[in-house]
């Protein structure tokens, strides 16, 4: 039989343990894109790093479909898309943007030429410093979204792979 000290401390310690890997998950975002880019391979097919310093773009050949990933904690969700990026992709047929947002089960798979079309509508203008815009993905009542970008509805893109096909 425990002591009741005895049974709030454990008590106390369970509940905090669950505070933290909940509150504070570890995210670790080179495992998050490992496991993005391994499923991103089962459904494209071999993808081949594009440049040797880029390890988050890759490109599947066969059908000329670039892949640009980027990661955020979930508690930042805060990204930064080069504008030459942006430019270089809209040129291809097909080409996307990944924003993981924590994990690998939270993604959002954006086509580039529709993530360039709501950046030009809204008026957004690069960072002199870096030439790149910064993106913010807010979650509310409204829905989901770029801060910057409100009109881009985030929902229809989230862990939608079937669109790579």
């Amino acid at each position: 039989f425990l002591s009741g000290a005895y049974y709030c401390s454990i008590l106390s310690t369970l509940a905090l343990t669950k505070w933290n890997n909940n509150m504070h998950p570890k995210e670790n975002a080179t495992e998050e894109k490992a496991k993005t880019w391994r499923l991103f391979a089962k459904i494209l097919g071999p993808l081949e790093q594009v440049v040797s310093n880029r390890p988050d773009w890759k490109i599947h050949r066969e059908t000329d479909t670039p892949v640009l990933m980027t990661f955020s904690k979930s508690e930042q969700l805060f990204y930064d898309v080069s504008e030459k990026d942006l430019d270089e992709f809209s040129s291809h047929r097909r080409a996307f943007f990944v924003f993981l947002a924590g994990s690998s089960q939270d993604v959002f798979i954006v086509p580039t030429r529709e993530l360039r079309d709501h950046i030009e509508s809204s008026g957004l203008t690069p960072s002199q410093e870096y030439e790149d815009y910064k993106l913010h993905l807010i979650r509310d009542y409204r829905g989901t979204y770029f801060r910057e970008t409100p009109l881009l509805n985030l929902a229809l893109f989230h862990n939608q792979y079937t669109q790579l096909l």
